[in-house]
C-alpha cells in the first residue's frame, strides 16, 4: 500500500509539473505576442557594491576540473566560519554578516558551483547533494582546516545536514537559516495535497529549458519578485537588487542556480523508510514564523534529529532572515558560535548519541519555543493542532517567559 502511495505522488508530481509547465509556455507565447516582454538589458560593468573592499577578497581554487569563487575576509588565524548560500543566490546573500563576523573569525563566503562566478556543469545530475557536500569538504581540507563552522540559509542548509550526518569531524557548529531538517520538510509536503499545490513551481522546475526562460523574462523579473518585499522594508537596496541581476543577466547564468532546485528531493515519506539519526553537533536554526510553506512547526520538529539545537523564531518568512534580520541575527549568531564547545558531561559518555539523548530530543521537539507575549504564544498555539495539546503548549509558553528562559532545548 506505501508503495503505490509512493507511485502515485510520484505520477502526480510529473502531471503537476507538465500541467504547470504548459500554463506558463502558454502565457510566455501569448505575452511575448503581445510585445508584454521587456528585452533584457545588457549589463557588463558590475555595481560598485559587488566590489566593495570592505567585504572582503575575491578568490579562486580549482580542484576536480572545478573552478570555484569565494570571497575572504578576516584573519586565518581565526575559527573557519564557511558561509553556504541557497538558491537562486550567491555569495553576496551574505553581504550585511561578512564584515560583522571577519573581526573574530576567517570568513570564507563560497559561490556553490553553478552560482556566481563559479564554474557550472552542464548536467544537473552534477548538483545532487551528495556531490555538493563533497565540494565543501574538499574546500574545507584544501584551506588547511579539520573543520568549519557552516552558515547555512535556505536551500543551502540541505548540505550543511548532509555534511552533519556524513562528514561530522569536519563541522564544528551549524546555523541554518529557515532550513528545517530534510526529512521534516518531506513529511511536511507529503502530508496534504495543499502542500503539494503550495509548492507548484519546484515541479515546474523539473522542465528542462523554459524554466530558464521564464526567469528571466521581463529583465530577469524573477529577481524583482523575489526582492521586492525586502525592498518595501529598506531591507535591500535598488543598486543591491541590479547586482543580482547583473549576476543573472544571461540565461546561463540560471543554468546552475535551477540545477540545485531540481535537485530538491520532495519525494513523500515511506513508513517503510528509516528515521534518519541524531546529530550531535550544535545547532541555531532560525526559522520564520509566517511562511505558508514551511511553518515554524517544522523547525520544533527537526529538533528529534538533533541532540543540542536552539531555534530562534523571526517574524515573516524567515528566507532573508538573515538581510530583513541582519542586525538582530548577527548578534545571536556571533554569541552563539563564540560559545565554547559543548561536550560530553562525562569522558565515560560515548560519542554516539545515546539513548537518553535521543529520548530528550523526541520529547523536547514538541515543545513550543520561547515567545515573550502570552498572545504570541496564542497565535503559536492556534497555528499548531489546538484543543487540549494547544492550551499545554501555550502553558509551557508562559511559564518560560515567567521564568526567563532561553530557546535551548
Amino acid at each position: 500500500m506505501a508503495e503505490f502511495r509512493s507511485r502515485l505522488i510520484g505520477w502526480m508530481e510529473n502531471i503537476l509539473g507538465l500541467l504547470y509547465g504548459g500554463v506558463v509556455a502558454a502565457y510566455l507565447l501569448w505575452a511575448w505576442f503581445r510585445g508584454a516582454f521587456q528585452r533584457p538589458r545588457a549589463r557588463d560593468v558590475p555595481p560598485a557594491c559587488l566590489l566593495d573592499p570592505n567585504l572582503g577578497m575575491h578568490r579562486f581554487i580549482k580542484f576536480q576540473n572545478l573552478k570555484l569563487h569565494y570571497v575572504e575576509a578576516g584573519s586565518p588565524e581565526g575559527p573557519l566560519v564557511l558561509m553556504i548560500h541557497g538558491a537562486p543566490d550567491f555569495w553576496f546573500t551574505w553581504r550585511k554578516q561578512i564584515p560583522n563576523f571577519a573581526n573574530d573569525f576567517w570568513v570564507i563566503a563560497l559561490d556553490l558551483r553553478g552560482c556566481g562566478d563559479s564554474d557550472t556543469p552542464s548536467l544537473r545530475t552534477k548538483y545532487s547533494t551528495s556531490v555538493i557536500a563533497e565540494d565543501i569538504a574538499h574546500l574545507i581540507r584544501i584551506l588547511g582546516r579539520k573543520d568549519a563552522h557552516l552558515l547555512c540559509a535556505g536551500t543551502g542548509g540541505r548540505i550543511g545536514w548532509h555534511m552533519a550526518y556524513h562528514y561530522p569531524e569536519l563541522v564544528s557548529k551549524m546555523v541554518l537559516i529557515h532550513s528545517p531538517h530534510p526529512y521534516v520538510i518531506r513529511q511536511h509536503i507529503s502530508s496534504s495535497w495543499t502542500n503539494y499545490l503550495r509548492i507548484w513551481y519546484m515541479f515546474f522546475l523539473r522542465l528542462p529549458i523554459l524554466p530558464e526562460i521564464a526567469a528571466r523574462a521581463n529583465d530577469s523579473g524573477l529577481i524583482d519578485k523575489i526582492f521586492t518585499p525586502l525592498l518595501k522594508t529598506k531591507a535591500v537596496t535598488e543598486e543591491e537588487i541590479e547586482a543580482y541581476k547583473f549576476m543573472f543577466s544571461r540565461r546561463e547564468d540560471w543554468i546552475g542556480p535551477l540545477h540545485h532546485l531540481r535537485q530538491l528531493n520532495l519525494s513523500s515519506v515511506s513508513e517503510a523508510q528509516p528515521k534518519p539519526g541524531v546529530i550531535t553537533k550544535p545547532t541555531l536554526l532560525v526559522m520564520g514564523d509566517s511562511d505558508p510553506i514551511l511553518p515554524l512547526d517544522t523547525a520544533y520538529k527537526s529538533a528529534e534529529y538533533v541532540e543540542r539545537i536552539t531555534i530562534k523564531p523571526l517574524p515573516g518568512t524567515g528566507y532573508f532572515g538573515h538581510v530583513s534580520h541582519a542586525a538582530s541575527l548577527n548578534q545571536v549568531i556571533g554569541e552563539f558560535l563564540r560559545e565554547m564547545p559543548w561536550r560530553p558531561l562525562s569522558p565515560l559518555e560515548p560519542s554516539q548519541p545515546s539513548l537518553v539523548g535521543r529520548v530528550m530530543g523526541a520529547g523536547l521537539a514538541v515543545m513550543s519555543n520561547t515567545y515573550s507575549r502570552t498572545t504570541e504564544a496564542l497565535d503559536m498555539t492556534r497555528a499548531l493542532h489546538g484543543g487540549l495539546y494547544g492550551m499545554a503548549q501555550a502553558s509551557l509558553k508562559v511559564a518560560e517567559s515567567s521564568l526567563g528562559l532561553d530557546d535551548i532545548y
